[in-house]
């Protein structure tokens, strides 16, 4: 699999568990519906998203610095 391949279902992952843990905070507040007693859907959404998130900024990080190394490499030829 490609990065770009990764980054996107990475991306994707963190968007769904955020979505999916807003639907959940808004069933529990305002129709008092719960899925668990301690709420432990929700924080592994939570955790979820912040593990996705972390993995998709790391790898974004990384590309940028080598595109940054890339046109620094171009600058230095071109001089």
């Amino acid at each position: 699999m490609k990065k770009n391949n990764i980054k996107l279902i990475l991306k994707c992952i963190s968007y769904i568990s955020l979505i999916a843990f807003g639907i959940l905070y808004l069933l529990d507040t305002f129709f008092d519906v719960q899925f668990s007693d301690n709420s432990s859907i929700r924080q592994a959404f939570v955790v979820v998203y912040l593990i996705t998130s972390l993995y998709y900024y790391k790898m974004d990080l990384k590309d940028k610095n080598e595109r940054i190394k890339e046109l620094e490499h171009r600058l230095n030829n071109k001089k």
